[in-house]
């Protein structure tokens, strides 16, 4: 009887492990959140833009940001698309665990997660199927009505199906810090000590550093350019708190860099351009004249082309910026080498006229 209790502690002390590491995998029983990550997300962050209609269904855009993101302002990884269920099941479950370590709850219909999949609905003896969308602002969702079983051909009139979507909760425009801060460091400890003890298979785990950032950077889809615009289009003109992908440090300094170089290349000219001969300034003016500009307005066409670099700046046109910087650049040295290179010329002439070509002065 003692060896029979013997076993039994045993096996029961050998199935604990399993039974702790386990208690995530219950509510992951499709293998949603099985994945390899090796990211540190300590001080990393996430930005949802916006909810978006795409040709293989609505998505939700986002921006991962690097530590040192200064509240999602600078610092960029990139940005991307997912799924809605993606983007909402890895939220959801990001807030579930934060809610928990307050000692809290994050209620959410259990019910409404069915929606996030293409789900049959009778309505007036008319058989629809529905599925969660994107709300026509881009910063929230709403229950949409289609005409086929996979959910990709929207009704013309959206029925009020009477589904109670409000417990499903993201909230777009806040950067929202991949992991918790300090404020949770008790929840910080207590991941690290449940993902010592973790469940693993296959190199794939079901419980990340952070559930949301780990989970979306895994699923991210690429953003092409259509995709950038429609979310920037549904953007809120007035949110503050996103100022997006601005210039780098780097970029920052290579911008004074450029600034003032073209600066001094205009000064440049401008101070060899007033020790041109009067020769050369009329064949100057002449060549201006010829192109159709007058020279009047020379100096104003420059001011305007300056003030056009400062928007590109101010709207984060990167790529332009930098061709109209650089080309500027280029321009105005190649300027002054020419004004200097013609009066060096001018001068050896004007040596070699003097003395001659012995060396004695010429009669």
């Amino acid at each position: 009887m003692k060896i029979y209790q013997f076993f039994a502690a045993l096996i029961a002390f050998a199935t604990v492990p399993f039974i702790v590491a386990n208690n995530d995998e219950d509510e992951d029983d499709d293998g949603f959140f099985y994945f390899q990550d090796d990211n540190d997300w300590s001080e990393s962050a996430i930005y949802p833009m916006s909810c978006i209609e795409t040709s293989a269904g609505d998505a939700v855009v986002f921006t991962l940001y690097n530590k040192n993101h200064n509240q999602c302002k600078r610092r960029s990884k990139g940005t991307y698309k997912a799924s809605i269920e993606t983007f909402v099941r890895s939220y959801t479950r990001q807030m579930e665990k934060e809610y928990e370590a307050k000692g809290a709850e994050y209620e959410v219909d259990d019910e409404v997660f069915e929606y996030l999949e293409c789900q049959q609905y009778y309505y007036n003896n008319n058989m629809y199927y529905m599925k969660i969308g994107c709300r026509s602002t881009g910063k929230g969702f709403q229950v949409h009505a289609y005409t086929d079983m996979y959910c990709t051909a929207k009704a013309n009139v959206n029925y009020n199906m009477g589904v109670d979507i409000s417990s499903l909760r993201v909230n777009f425009e806040t950067c929202k810090s991949c992991v918790a801060t300090s404020s949770y460091s008790n929840y910080n400890n207590n991941n690290n000590n449940y993902q010592n003890n973790n469940y693993y298979s296959n190199g794939a785990q079901n419980y990340h550093e952070s559930m949301l950032c780990s989970t979306a950077n895994y699923y991210k889809e690429t953003c092409n350019g259509s995709c950038k615009r429609a979310a920037k289009k549904n953007s809120s003109s007035s949110s503050s708190s996103y100022s997006g992908d601005g210039f780098s440090a780097v970029g920052k300094f290579f911008l004074w860099v450029l600034s003032i170089s073209a600066i001094f290349f205009l000064l440049a000219g401008l101070a060899q351009r007033k020790k041109m001969s009067k020769q050369d300034a009329l064949i100057e003016e002449a060549a201006i004249k010829s192109s159709g500009v007058d020279k009047k307005l020379v100096p104003r066409i420059f001011i305007g082309f300056i003030l056009f670099i400062v928007i590109l700046i101010l709207f984060k046109k990167k790529v332009l910026t930098w061709f109209f910087l650089v080309a500027i650049n280029i321009a105005l040295l190649g300027y002054w080498m020419h004004l200097k290179n013609k009066a060096e010329k001018n001068a050896a002439v004007s040596g070699f006229q003097l003395y001659g070509e012995s060396g004695g002065v010429a009669a």
